[in-house]
């Protein structure tokens, strides 16, 4: 599945107790782990981590959204114009991530099964 945000350019609003993504008029909110795939290798972050400072993944979340696909698992990932790639897996006791805006709302519902209300 596709999400109706392609084209738009991510904005960190918030890194607690949740990260907060601006994205145009809809917000990104990711409860739990994170990876950035970059031509380095792969950084994993885990949202709220006290021994981790968040500047590093501020950086790495500057792009704009080339795609944006929810595969069967439930998970998220996003594909960016500066070549980076994040991946949010689905989580098996909480929503992993969701996306809200104008009439819709998309959750990663605990286990991966993806909930969407949109008019």
């Amino acid at each position: 599945m596709e999400l109706p945000i392609t084209g738009r350019n991510l904005c960190v609003l918030s890194t607690e107790p949740l990260l907060a993504l601006g994205v145009g008029e809809y917000e990104l909110h990711i409860g739990g782990e994170l990876a950035v795939e970059t031509s380095n290798g792969i950084e994993h972050f885990v949202v709220g981590d006290p021994t981790r400072d968040n500047g590093d993944l501020v950086v790495l979340l500057d792009g704009v959204i080339t795609t944006a696909t929810v595969p069967d698992s439930g998970g998220l990932r996003l594909t960016l114009d500066t070549g980076r790639t994040v991946v949010i897996e689905p989580d098996r006791y909480f929503e992993a991530w969701s996306l809200t805006g104008p009439n819709y709302l998309a959750v990663s519902m605990p286990g991966g099964e993806l909930a969407v209300w949109s008019t």
